[in-house]
């Protein structure tokens, strides 16, 4: 494994910036800033430092500024949470009124703005999807549908237990979300393995482009191709009790073959068994869609929320029907539901449908398509493909005549991009990943787009010099 490249510690001279959306008038990082970094380096983990050294102070909309002066259009939205803008008027002001009551906690305790937020979720939800469990992080969804799976199987059969799962996927940190995962480097430290989980190699290859996805008969010749090589080495597949995907898989935003997605679909339904869709960093709005899922035209029995459902605060959901969410006394938690969140997650979704964030969001899809495909032009021998959806997108960065992913060339990229007022996703997987606020106005992302075109045509030159 090639050793992580270090960001610029030193401060050192930037061009000055000062436009609409963006500026910066300091030395990069800001001087006054290192006490600050070298105390996370010093009390905090390694893992917790190596993101873009820009010190948040304050956050607005689209906006992130330092207390020095600077201003970075942001295309992380915190990774995907702050799909209706940083700091939301509405949603502060929900959670001010809970501050101010004061109602800090509630343990699980009935509550009305639990009551209201489960209430407005399944008005939005499918139709069939009638109960909603608050959890507290994206893992915990992952791990508890997981165990739904398992409990709507063992009612049929004992052994009914198995669990499918994609290659390159993530469903969280947590050991079972990891052991779903398809990254095996994030596996190392579990040991044993649960048996009945069972992985299947992502369909969708990479380093092509986006069409792929839509030739529903290669899609389900595909999926017929892996069940069976399940099955040959040796899975009883009338054992398996569930699947999980997320609709497009994080790293690159890459998005599964439709025609697999509904062949898995029929093949679940036969075997009586579950389907999952992991919504954690596709739903709101994130792909143009409410949830991403809605791409495949499938029915799903499971929906892992997370991130963007509360727009800030830490809160998770899983979405489900009655006759599946309503089967264990121990669906429960502590701060699951906890009342500040929740006041933030109402706010968050009433805001969404009124301003109709889903449909800005696939309105805003061509404007990144488009810039991403300049960019590929611009360099056919780095960027390889471009996928994504709504405001969930990646170009695939390798070396010039190859299919390695250039991971260095990336983060340089975002460096630059970073010394010029924007904020971008550190992927360390080789993908220049954005995605936005889905409020973000046309100009300011057009603008941080170019800002990206701008940063690599400076580094590529750099690297040829």
């Amino acid at each position: 494994m090639a050793e992580e490249y270090l960001f610029n510690r030193i401060p050192k001279e930037v061009e000055k910036v000062e436009t609409k959306n963006r500026r910066i008038c300091t030395k990069l990082p800001v001087p006054e800033s290192l006490p600050i970094l070298e105390r996370s380096i010093k009390y905090e983990p390694w893992s917790m430092n190596h993101q873009l050294l820009a010190v948040w102070d304050r956050a607005v909309d689209y906006q992130i500024f330092d207390k020095w002066g600077n201003i970075w259009i942001d295309f992380s939205s915190g990774i995907f949470v702050t799909n209706s803008g940083h700091g939301n008027s509405g949603m502060v002001e929900s959670i001010r009124e809970m501050i101010d009551k004061p109602m800090l906690n509630s343990y699980y305790y009935p509550s009305e703005i639990r009551s209201l937020l489960a209430e407005q979720l399944v008005r939005m939800a499918p139709p069939d999807m009638d109960k909603v469990f608050f959890l507290t992080t994206g893992s915990e969804t992952t791990e508890c549908a997981l165990k739904l799976c398992r409990m709507h199987g063992i009612k049929q059969r004992k052994d009914k237990l198995g669990m499918i799962s994609f290659g390159g996927a993530f469903h969280g940190k947590t050991m079972g979300a990891q052991t779903m995962a398809g990254k095996p480097q994030a596996q190392a430290w579990i040991g044993n393995l649960d048996p009945c989980i069972y992985h299947i190699d992502c369909p969708t290859d990479a380093f092509e482009d986006m069409s792929q996805i839509y030739d529903e008969e290669k899609g389900q010749q595909l999926f017929e191709r892996d069940i069976k090589i399940l099955e040959s080495q040796g899975v009883d597949l009338d054992t398996i009790a569930g699947a999980i995907f997320e609709p497009y898989q994080g790293w690159a935003a890459l998005f599964y073959p439709i025609g697999y997605i509904k062949a898995l679909r029929a093949f679940l339904t036969r075997k009586n068994a579950l389907l999952v869709s992991d919504e954690v960093q596709a739903g709101f709005g994130r792909t143009g869609k409410l949830f991403g899922y809605e791409y495949y035209g499938v029915d799903v029995d499971i929906i892992c929320c997370g991130k963007a459902v509360s727009g800030a605060l830490p809160l998770s959901a899983v979405l489900s029907r009655k006759e599946i969410i309503d089967v264990d006394g121990s669906l429960n938690s502590t701060h699951g539901g906890s009342p500040i969140p929740c006041a933030s997650a109402l706010a968050n979704l009433k805001y969404m449908e009124k301003h109709h964030l889903v449909e800005e969001a696939k309105r805003k899809e061509t404007i990144i398509r488009d810039k991403f495909m300049q960019m590929k032009e611009l360099f056919p021998d780095r960027i390889c493909a471009v996928h994504g959806m709504g405001m969930a997108f990646a170009a695939v960065v390798v070396k010039p005549k190859t299919r390695e992913l250039d991971v260095e060339l990336v983060d340089r990229i975002i460096e630059r991009a970073y010394e010029k007022g924007l904020m971008s996703i550190r992927t360390m997987t080789g993908t220049i990943k954005i995605g936005p606020p889905l409020t973000i106005p046309d100009d300011a992302l057009i603008e941080g787009m170019d800002i990206l075109i701008e940063a690599m045509k400076e580094i590529v030159r750099e690297v040829k010099c």
